[in-house]
């Protein structure tokens, strides 16, 4: 598997897992940096109320604590 299909594996878990908890749409993204994952994040949009909850935009804020 390449590392460009396993990061993308990687996002697709991320949203199954956000549809089965059903905090949102089936949605998951995934930052890497250097070949490493540095951030994910999920779709929170209807579970936290906030617009700007994108899985991108979180997984992005995510990095960026990181």
């Amino acid at each position: 598997m390449t590392d460009k299909n396993k990061f993308m594996q990687e996002a697709i878990k991320l949203a199954q897992e956000n549809m089965n908890k059903k905090n949102g749409g089936p949605f998951g993204a995934i930052v890497v940096k250097d070949g490493k994952i540095v951030g994910r994040g999920v779709n929170t949009v209807t579970t936290h109320n906030d617009p700007t909850a994108h899985a991108e935009v979180n997984a992005s804020r995510d990095a960026w604590a990181n």
